[in-house]
């Protein structure tokens, strides 16, 4: 087995982990209004359903009025620059943002961390993660007890190799929300990089437990594997997350590298598997040769 090789595969694991653990932002997801039996939501309530209901074209309409509206202003301007975020419209979001900035109704200090929340997914986009890590700190400050900006932050102090903290902020946020799947593939990965594979292979362990028709969860749990060189469960835990996504990136991204340093074993695997689907795993297979 060449070392040489196996310390190039690894370096690109990492490369890889390190994008996903440390990818784009999240947006931090919006609750529906309700109302009281017997009241009527305002145009301003229904723009946010639209908006929980992706239905941005309405949304978007609605909030472009409220705008003129001092009470809205800040909210409105939010919205619009998170749907302009997704729109990957960075000026239009930044304009939206500095809207936002100037109205921000302070006293509701929750919608104030969902605008920080949004300022770092479009700061990141625009390739400031200083200024997105800022914003997220701001976030903590005005929402300390939410698990959703820490496991964010955890994710951006990865990108950032900065991976005590991130490790810290992201094992905070995987307690304070248990249902964060992320944030533990997260944490794992994070692990992984800090070359922790005894601790990250547990993290792993109690994702694919709990989620086990997840296919990231085998995805990454693979990559742990591959770096203790057990080709074997590696290349078991790919073919399980290819099984429940066929085109989950990571496994598919990760098989070539196993066969590298163990072509029998991913041979013979993925034989035994193309005999109850042929065509599903000829697709794979062919991938590899």
């Amino acid at each position: 087995m060449n070392i040489r090789n196996i310390l190039v595969a690894v370096v690109a694991l990492f490369a890889v982990q390190a994008a996903v653990a440390g990818g784009p932002l999240d947006k931090k997801p919006v609750k529906k209004v309700t109302t009281k039996k017997g009241e009527t939501k305002s145009n301003f309530d229904k723009a946010v359903d639209y908006f929980f209901e992706e239905k941005y074209d309405e949304a978007y309409t609605i909030f472009k009025k409220e705008l003129n509206n001092p009470k809205h202003k800040g909210y409105a301007a939010t919205y619009i620059a998170s749907m302009m975020i997704d729109a990957d419209e960075v000026e239009a979001a930044t304009e939206a943002i500095n809207q936002a900035q100037e109205s921000l109704p302070t006293h509701d200090t929750a919608f104030c961390a969902f605008f920080h929340g949004e300022a770092a997914r479009l700061m990141q986009a625009d390739g400031n993660d200083a200024a997105a890590l800022d914003h997220l700190n701001k976030a903590i400050d005005l929402a300390p007890d939410d698990a959703f900006y820490y496991g964010r932050r955890g994710k951006l102090l990865h990108k950032l190799e900065r991976y005590d903290e991130a490790v810290v902020d992201l094992a905070k946020a995987a307690k304070m929300n248990p249902d964060d799947m992320d944030a533990q593939i997260s944490l794992g990965c994070t692990l992984d990089a800090q070359t922790k594979f005894d601790e990250a292979l547990e993290i792993f362990n109690a994702v694919v437990k709990k989620w086990p028709k997840a296919a990231n969860s085998y995805a990454y749990r693979a990559s742990t594997y591959y770096n203790t060189q057990d080709f074997a469960a590696a290349t078991d835990d790919a073919i399980r997350a290819i099984e429940l996504d066929g085109e989950n990136e990571h496994a598919l991204w990760l098989l070539p590298y196993i066969k590298a340093q163990d072509a029998t074993v991913v041979a013979e695997k993925l034989k035994a598997k193309r005999s109850s689907n042929p065509a599903k795993w000829d697709a794979v297979i062919t991938t590899l040769e």
